[in-house]
């Protein structure tokens, strides 16, 4: 296919009439949900990409309307063998419209990252994450198009049919133990220190291809199996092995999507080390006051205050904090728990009764009242740190944070 017939096609497509519809959705998806991305912009792109499970469904239902028109010359293009090179010129033309109005909302997506400070050079993470969402568009955009080619008379419902049909495959995928076919994106919090894995993106993207072969060889050649040669037989055959063999081996592949991302922090400091995402670098200072009478109060006590504190750290441990968006930022509870949670493994369990209990309460109500902090009243919490001198606070507090740092988990 050339140049100026895909220009033809693009301008003749139902895509050039739908892509402010479609434009408008990557928008206003975008500027009317929270914005906790805007300094990451992996996390940016990795959000950015869940846009797929509402843009998907409604290609289908432009791709199936616009099949449907097609499927009216099929008799024409089946007589002279050219419904497979038709589709897939259609198919290219609406994946193009609908591609545009997805890059330009990731546009919008960076340009709001930059505007909050946070936009480094990107690098292949961020570049290639955005494949294997625009490759389920095109997937999408085939299974419809052969929906509506294949419609007959029913080409009237085929468009909403599809778009619901689609919507709800999307969502019982993503819902179940089969979220690999369509999870491309969507992440809920930060995501510095981490990456979609290269392993599952390249399933992804090999299986969507695939499938997306297979569905417009099986929708050409189904409307003129009269004309079908023996060359279709065997690449139609080749494409539906492709396709059980890619869906194998995503379905096989480890269920994580992401790995650890080195490098994407910067530390500084000593007492303690601090180490933010590239995007939160500004925040250093401001967290830094507020981790100083924490670090002092456990100086006064005795106690080994936790030496780093870093964004990207997995869990937290004795000598790493782990920090997140919001206590980045200087919630003052949240900092406090998290500064309190290195002193015991993450996997210790705090249960109603146990001396864990006991050694947690006591430890956060001597912490709160040495910062400053509201430090909550409890049965359970020694009379010494209510009432008693300042020895035998100490010594009660000191008791408490040795027998968290025993539960190791």
């Amino acid at each position: 296919m050339t140049t100026s017939a895909l220009l033809l096609h693009m301008r003749r497509s139902l895509g050039r009439t739908a892509f402010p519809f479609l434009l408008g959705l990557v928008v206003l998806n975008t500027l009317l949900r929270p914005m906790g991305w805007r300094y990451e912009p992996m996390w940016a792109v990795y959000q950015y990409n869940f846009t797929v499970m509402l843009l998907g469904p409604l290609l289908a239902g432009v791709a199936a309307w616009e099949g449907h028109r097609l499927s009216r010359a099929a008799p024409f293009l089946s007589s002279h063998h050219r419904p497979l090179a038709m589709l897939a010129a259609v198919w290219a033309a609406l994946l193009a419209w609908s591609a545009a109005a997805f890059l330009l909302g990731l546009a919008l997506v960076l340009a709001v990252v930059a505007w909050a400070g946070g936009f480094p050079p990107l690098g292949p993470p961020e570049l290639l994450t955005p494949l294997p969402a625009l490759a389920l568009l095109g997937l999408a955009c085939a299974v419809g198009l052969a929906a509506g080619w294949l419609s007959g008379g029913g080409g009237k419902i085929a468009a909403p049919m599809t778009a619901i049909v689609v919507f709800l495959a999307f969502l019982l995928l993503y819902s179940g133990d089969l979220s690999e076919f369509v999870m491309v994106g969507g992440a809920t919090s930060s995501l510095v220190g981490l990456q979609p894995k290269a392993s599952t993106q390249t399933d992804q993207v090999a299986f969507y291809a695939a499938t997306t072969l297979l569905a417009l060889l099986a929708a050409a050649w189904t409307a003129a199996l009269h004309h079908r040669r023996p060359r279709h037989l065997i690449a139609a055959t080749a494409a539906a092995a492709l396709c059980v063999l890619s869906a194998g081996h995503l379905a096989s592949a480890d269920p994580l999507y992401l790995e650890a991302r080195p490098g994407d922090v910067r530390c500084q400091g000593t007492r303690p080390e601090i180490c933010l995402g590239r995007g939160y670098a500004t925040y250093e200072p401001r967290l830094r006051t507020k981790l100083a009478p924490l670090v002092t109060a456990m100086d006064k006590l005795g106690l080994p205050a936790p030496a780093s504190f870093r964004q990207d750290a997995l869990r937290s441990s004795t000598n790493t904090g782990q920090l997140s968006p919001d206590t980045i930022k200087g919630d003052s509870e949240l900092l406090l728990d998290m500064f309190l949670g290195t002193y015991y493994g993450s996997d210790c369990a705090i249960e109603p009764g146990t001396a864990m209990e006991r050694h947690h309460l006591n430890a956060r109500y001597w912490l709160a009242a040495a910062v400053g902090a509201p430090a909550y009243e409890d049965p359970l919490v020694d009379p010494r740190l209510t009432s008693g001198s300042a020895p035998e606070r100490n010594s009660v507090a000191r008791a408490a944070f040795q027998g968290l740092a025993a539960c190791d988990g």
